[in-house]
């Protein structure tokens, strides 16, 4: 079902009828059939996996939550000799690690088996080029299952209490808005929302329009028509292009990757505040940052956010890595052994971020690059002090601080060569051409041939819609709100506004053909 479809506009305007009607006291009720057809709709397959995810995490949690409660009730027994309760502990919480394991390794053995075998088997030459598993990828795999274990092992570590219901936890697995990309959300600040009471608010659903069409923006007059572009340049198997040219489409891929991304975010958020309901925000300005590190606290801010909690605090307080940090304190110094569990915390995380947006080894590259490279600079952060201050550099100055922007904006793009070209030898042959073979002189002839496909003023359409994202982007990032600056606005304005955006919208829809339809992050 299409963002964009009329049956998706049916389904939603038939949805809010029924919610803020029908259901109006058990509107959760009214979610959980919605979400449940919805993905019912993608395949009865599809169905049982997301089942098969929302079952096992949420029974898994109602044992740790019970086995927690045996673990205080035997702390709280005086009558026990302590060695005794200390051993009773022991076993219970074995059981509660052995559940956790049981229910995090299916869960994610699921999800590597249908993503990954596919490819894995393909590389190591046990499968041919043209043949397959079988295997279809449910439609948002990855956010419903990093979403559900997120979930167990909060459970795990007492944050908040296990869910008793199982269709209102269901709920919170399935709704409809996140499934195609996201966010991955967190129990604690869905829960009360999903299943109190919401009653129709018009500014804040006319908000929330403000805001798909935003998305719809950005998806259909910038992502969709770029995309046309960057597949003739790297996708060509005919023509060898310029390092020009290349560095033109790497600029493209960047574009066409957030307005993809962050307007597929905006449409879910928005729908989602139709209903009352506010998901986490999954981008702030990424291309404002100041810093690769920075930058992924902007961009893709829930998976972020994730791998933090899950991944880098836990590993970086592992016994094995305070011994390390240590170690190089007592042996290579104090800065070191404070940021060496961190620096390998970070390598980690990247990598299994490559990992997570699929089995090739270029998504691998991509990944450590970014984490090698933030984990330099917490190394040399000393080295950038000094030379500062050797410089006599004025860190607060607006100058620095778009320098800073530029650099990270360069760094940025240097590792979309390795997330869009699809070879890491490629990659570092498109990086050799952009330095030793740029040739600019020959950019007018091949950006005709990579304009193919795109019909009349398409690019027009995108470079006017990159300028109103840029507008927008720089306001928020001084702090203000567009939506509510919008909303403020007299009637007229806001009207002249809606055709015009509509306008855009509808003229560059038909600028591309069936190349660019879908969303790239309902792939992961």
């Amino acid at each position: 079902m299409n963002f964009f479809s009329i049956e998706f506009v049916i389904f939603i305007g038939l949805l809010l009828f029924g919610y803020y009607v029908f259901f109006k006291k058990k509107q959760w009720i009214c979610l959980l059939i919605a979400s449940g057809l919805f993905y019912y709709a993608t395949g009865i397959e599809n169905f049982l996996f997301i089942l098969l995810t929302g079952f096992t995490t949420w029974y898994g949690g109602r044992k740790l939550a019970n086995y927690a409660a045996q673990i205080q009730e035997i702390r709280k027994n005086k009558e026990l000799p302590k060695e005794e309760r200390k051993e009773k502990r022991e076993v219970i919480e074995k059981k509660r690690r052995r559940v956790m394991w049981i229910v995090v390794l299916v869960n994610f053995g699921v999800l590597a088996v249908l993503k990954y075998l596919e490819p894995v088997l393909h590389g190591i030459g046990m499968l041919d080029a043209s043949e397959g598993l079988g295997l279809l990828l449910p439609l948002g795999i990855s956010f419903y299952t990093f979403q559900s274990v997120g979930y167990l092992l909060d459970i795990y570590y007492e944050k908040y209490a296990a869910e008793e219901h199982f269709g209102k936890y269901m709920l919170f697995v399935s709704y409809f808005p996140q499934l195609i990309q996201g966010p991955i959300n967190r129990f604690d600040m869905m829960a009360g929302q999903l299943f109190e009471e919401h009653s129709w608010d018009s500014e804040r659903n006319t908000k929330a329009m403000y805001r798909i069409f935003y998305g719809f923006l950005k998806k259909y007059a910038i992502a969709n028509i770029l995309s046309v572009m960057i597949a003739n340049v790297f996708d060509n198997p005919v023509i060898d292009f310029s390092g020009a040219m290349v560095v033109f489409a790497i600029l493209l891929y960047s574009a066409q990757q957030y307005a993809d991304f962050s307007g597929g975010i905006d449409i879910v958020l928005g729908v989602s505040e139709l209903f009352g309901i506010h998901m986490m925000e999954n981008f702030r300005q990424p291309y404002f940052a100041t810093s690769l590190a920075d930058f992924w606290r902007r961009w893709h801010i829930s998976l972020g956010k994730w791998m933090r909690d899950y991944v880098f605090y836990p590993f970086a307080v592992t016994k094995p890595m305070k011994n390390l940090g240590k170690w190089a304190t007592k042996r290579i110094g104090k800065h070191v052994g404070r940021v060496l569990p961190a620096m390998l915390g970070n390598i980690l995380v990247f990598f299994i971020v490559g990992i997570w947006h699929g089995a090739e080894w270029h998504y691998v590259a991509w990944g450590l690059y970014n984490g090698i490279i933030i984990a330099l600079s917490d190394l040399l952060a000393p080295v950038y002090d000094k030379v500062a201050e050797v410089l006599r550099i004025d860190r607060k100055a607006k100058w620095y601080h778009v320098f800073q922007v530029l650099r990270t904006f360069i760094v940025v793009n240097i590792g979309w060569y390795f997330d869009r070209i699809v070879s890491v030898k490629d990659a570092f042959y498109s990086m050799k051409k952009t330095v030793f073979e740029f040739n600019p002189g020959l950019f007018h002839q091949e950006f005709l041939l990579a304009y193919e496909g795109i019909k009349s003023h398409g690019l027009k359409i995108a470079v006017m819609a990159c300028f109103m994202v840029f507008v927008i982007s720089l306001l928020e990032e001084r702090k203000m709100s567009v939506r509510e600056l919008l909303y403020k606005s007299p009637l007229m304005i806001r009207w002249a506004i809606y055709v015009f955006v509509t306008f855009v919208i509808l003229f560059a829809s038909m600028r591309v053909g069936d190349i660019s339809g879908g969303f790239m992050y309902a792939n992961f």
